[in-house]
């Protein structure tokens, strides 16, 4: 759920009931693809009264996962919200024997499935809206391939180094205060990988 990828991980349930709310996931989501938004940008992203959105973003800041940013706002009623530095994540397999904790992960992966592919479903919707260099470029793709666990551990680490690649060309040019090149746009990347018992079927 990060716009890089989780900087450490938070197994405790304590920390992760802070995304048990389907809210809170596309709140997440919401502030993560504009970069940084109004309270009541927000409310409009997601259909939601101000009142409630303003709470659900509280328990994220509450928790560290976003921060305020004042400067870009026009006047002290309104409040302005971006990503911190703090990212949601867990390891899976820590998590076996503690039940709440599990329960409470599976809810938030949930939620954040369905806020991808609601994303997904969006771009799908839009496709006449965009260039037609856009539409080329854009890309689904999904196969399957017989790997070990420890083989497909690799390939994300693998993954992630060339998403990291292109993300830290984007963070130079932010630190550099330089305008992003002619024509670039906030670009959504989801992977999964995940085995399937495909011999049983």
């Amino acid at each position: 759920m990060s716009r890089e990828e989780p900087t450490g991980r938070n197994d405790d349930v304590t920390v992760l009931k802070a995304f048990a709310h389907p809210m809170r996931v596309r709140l997440y989501y919401s502030l993560r693809n504009a970069g940084a938004a109004s309270v009541s940008q927000l409310a409009g992203a997601v259909g939601s009264p101000i009142a409630q959105v303003s709470y659900h973003l509280h328990q994220l800041h509450q928790f560290g996962f976003i921060e305020e940013v004042p400067q870009y706002a026009r006047d002290r009623r309104e409040r302005w919200w971006q990503l911190s530095g703090k990212r949601v994540g867990w390891d899976a397999a820590s998590l076996l024997d503690e039940p709440e904790a599990a329960a409470v992960a599976a809810m938030v992966k949930g939620s954040a499935v369905r806020e991808q592919y609601r994303l997904i479903e969006r771009f799908q919707e839009q496709e006449k809206d965009w260039d037609p260099g856009w539409l080329d470029a854009a890309f689904m793709s999904d196969g399957t391939i017989d790997l070990t666990c420890e083989e497909l551990a690799r390939m994300h680490a693998e993954l992630k180094a060339v998403i990291e690649r292109y993300a830290m060309a984007g963070a130079r040019r932010r630190q550099a205060r330089q305008t992003p090149p002619p024509g670039a746009e906030r670009v959504m990347y989801i992977l999964h990988g995940f085995p399937i018992h495909g011999r049983e079927q």
